[in-house]
């Protein structure tokens, strides 16, 4: 049933407006937008006064901007050592997604207690847990893409923008945060090119973000049950997400889109790529147990990457 809080239009059309808050970056581009301010106004009022990150702080909480201050300041004042208990938020979550925000807590709560038991000349000097996508895995059963996912829908930092920040405390140059920055800046122009190559090719037979049990696919192609999960480089298969994706399929067959010139089809067991000079020589070196699973496919040169997806 159609009401005030339904969104007619768009990416989100005949959607409840909490799906499309959800979504951070097309809200700050529909907000940009003359079209959506004068012809939705009450949508484009909800839009534009949504804060998620309020549900989590009992009270509003400014950023500290000055560097050197005591630490014992520092640990009362910094804004995301004030995120409220589970029971205390003042947002309804999924059961999955308390999963996410208790663990994003504990990691957080951790990095204070590093500052706090650090002997060095400076507290601030910490570093982040090893391998913590990793064990929000292994706890909890769920997909890394679910965590982050989480994060980006209530405007949550991700950890090494919280670690930067406290090195910046200190007066410590971190490059951990800006290496994620530019990492994800190039994973999402890398998304965009082909989802556009996507749709070009099978129009609104194209789903994003599609959701199955407990892993998250960037595209679907709805008519073929058939899965695309985009990748920098071969170097960024992660296994154990691998194989979670191969005992969830069942009746889905599933393709890797590699930065913009390749695509491995794991049905065809073959990579079919516009460089293949540039994957054989990866392969030949790569030890990873995925590598060994990819080295015998077939390697096949084509003109046209989007004739293969």
């Amino acid at each position: 049933m159609l009401n005030e809080e339904t969104v007619t239009f768009g990416k989100y059309k005949d959607l409840s407006l909490d799906k499309m808050l959800r979504d951070r970056k097309y809200c700050d581009w529909l907000i940009k937008q003359d079209w959506f301010c004068k012809q939705y106004e009450y949508l484009y009022n909800r839009v534009q006064e949504h804060n998620p990150q309020r549900f989590f702080f009992s009270e509003e909480i400014p950023e500290i901007k000055e560097t050197f201050i005591p630490v014992d300041d520092f640990l009362s004042q910094y804004k995301y050592f004030q995120l409220l208990p589970l029971k205390e938020i003042k947002i309804n979550l999924t059961e999955n997604e308390k999963k996410c925000y208790k663990f994003y807590r504990k990691m957080i709560k951790g990095l204070k207690e590093k500052i706090v038991d650090n002997a060095g000349p400076n507290p601030y000097n910490i570093k982040a847990p090893n391998s913590w996508l990793k064990k929000f895995e292994t706890k909890y059963e769920l997909s890394r893409d679910m965590f982050k996912e989480f994060l980006t829908a209530h405007d949550l930092p991700n950890l090494p923008y919280i670690v930067e920040d406290i090195k910046r405390m200190g007066g410590i140059d971190y490059k951990g945060a800006r290496s994620y920055i530019i990492a994800k800046e190039k994973s999402v122009k890398q998304e965009g090119f082909w989802e556009q190559k996507l749709k070009e090719k099978y129009g609104e037979d194209i789903g994003t973000q599609f959701k199955f049990q407990k892993c998250i696919f960037d595209f679907i192609r709805i008519k073929t049950n058939t899965l695309y999960e985009c990748k920098l480089g071969l170097k960024d298969f992660n296994e154990d997400q691998h194989n979670k994706y191969l005992v969830t399929l069942g009746s889905y067959s599933m393709v890797y889109l590699i930065d913009r010139d390749c695509v491995v089809d794991i049905e065809k067991k073959t990579i079919f790529t516009t460089k293949p000079e540039k994957y054989r020589n990866y392969l030949l070196s790569a030890t990873g147990k995925f590598d060994n699973l990819i080295r015998d496919y077939n390697t096949e040169h084509v003109d046209c990457i989007e004739d293969c997806i």
